[in-house]
């Protein structure tokens, strides 16, 4: 009897506070993260279920979610970009070129926002060819020239649909396009967390991360890759003549879960890691909090665990695990793991000290590989020239030296 005692204190002892003798402890699976891309595509999100449903079948162990979201989703930026067009669109052709030029202000920021779901840059193009037009119907010739500059710069052999609808305007167009073609190119830096990641610029693939891309055009650019996770992320980023801008590809959004899926998917546990995860611990009701990440093993995978109760300063190891790398032999050491967390808690790790290298085997990232930007062959001397004489506004202004904000 005494011995029965002594072992059920230890149980208890081992246990959060908060949890109760006859009640579940609640456990938060946060999402784990793949450290490189060589790993399965969604191998984080599957094994994050298999915890999930662990958890779930377990005895004395309740699954902790974060309270969802009654409030109905703010309509995507794509769309509020398209419709800042249109209305750009009749305002220019009403001639009310100050609503017409802020307009496709709000516009380029919705597309810059959108960035992810762009697939095509001809349209984000034609938005910055249609915002030159309007700025050189008000005399606004340095950031008209500055517009097409932009335009040119994503698809530098592509003939601007606008151009066709004023003779004027398509000789402007020849003119600042001549000027753009002459000018030094740049180039970007693609980094990734985790390294690996493919990458496209302008629509057209580039390799993998790292990578540098030599002799992009002057302008701005549209970028987009896809993480482990199957999550896309993308974005606009400005080059500038005979320099190099830098892109680190990563998990997007902010708040907590992006500070702690960045952390992990970077190999690296810190104070601000753990506090995200506690965070979301709170957030979701729990009395104990698993998160990890997914590394490539030889032919299978090595999954790496922690395990804190919400309000640690540091997270506790649990016992590596080796699976195949379609996780069909990944039941029983799954299983295991939650039930050595029903037994003991975040007795079930090690408590390790800040900063913590999840999977310490894992390789470092190699040396950027060197691209040339992928040219486009599609355009003939003329084609922006129009297909007859069509009434437009008053005579341009002379074309001045095209500028590009930094």
């Amino acid at each position: 009897m005494i011995r029965t005692a002594l072992l059920l204190a230890l149980l208890l002892g081992a246990l959060p506070a908060s949890a109760k003798p006859g009640t579940s402890v609640k456990v938060a699976v946060l999402p784990f993260q793949a450290l490189s891309a060589d790993v399965p595509a969604r191998a984080g999100p599957r094994v994050t279920a298999r915890l999930v449903s662990e958890v779930h079948a377990t005895r004395g162990l309740a699954l902790a979610e974060p309270p969802r979201a009654t409030e109905e989703s703010p309509p995507s930026p794509l769309a509020t970009a398209r419709a800042a067009v249109k209305e750009a669109t009749t305002a220019r052709e009403a001639r009310d070129f100050a609503r017409a030029d802020a307009a496709l202000g709000r516009a380029l920021d919705a597309y810059a926002a959108s960035a992810v779901d762009l697939t095509d840059a001809s349209e984000l193009a034609d938005a910055h060819a249609l915002h030159a037009a309007v700025r050189y119907a008000t005399g606004r010739d340095e950031d008209a020239a500055a517009s097409l500059a932009h335009a040119f710069a994503m698809a530098p052999g592509r003939p601007l649909p606008l151009a066709a609808t004023s003779p004027l305007f398509a000789k402007t167009v020849e003119r600042v396009r001549a000027s753009h073609d002459s000018r030094p190119r740049g180039g970007v830096r693609f980094d990734s967390v985790p390294y690996g990641l493919p990458v496209t610029l302008d629509g057209q693939p580039v390799g993998t991360a790292p990578v540098r891309v030599t002799e992009v055009p002057p302008g701005v650019h549209l970028w987009r890759s896809v993480l482990p996770s199957g999550e896309a992320v993308g974005g606009v980023v400005e080059v500038v003549s005979d320099r190099q801008a830098v892109v680190t590809v990563r998990p997007a959004g902010t708040g907590p879960d992006a500070t702690l899926a960045r952390a992990l998917a970077s190999n690296r546990l810190d104070a601000a890691a753990v506090d995200a995860a506690s965070a979301l611990g709170r957030t979701a009701g729990a009395d104990l909090v698993v998160f990890g990440t997914v590394a490539r093993e030889g032919a299978g995978l090595a999954l790496d665990a922690f395990v804190l109760a919400p309000g640690d300063k540091a997270p506790r190891r649990l016992p590596r695990l080796t699976v195949d790398a379609e996780l069909l032999d990944a039941g029983t050491p799954l299983r295991t793991c939650v039930a050595a967390l029903a037994a003991r808690g975040v007795e079930a790790g090690v408590t390790e000290s800040l900063p913590v290298t999840p999977a310490p085997d894992e390789a470092f990232a190699p040396p950027p590989a060197q691209v040339a930007y992928p040219a486009s062959t599609g355009r003939t001397p003329s084609a922006d020239k129009p297909a007859g004489p069509v009434p437009d506004r008053k005579p341009l202004a002379p074309i001045r030296k095209p500028l590009v904000r930094p």
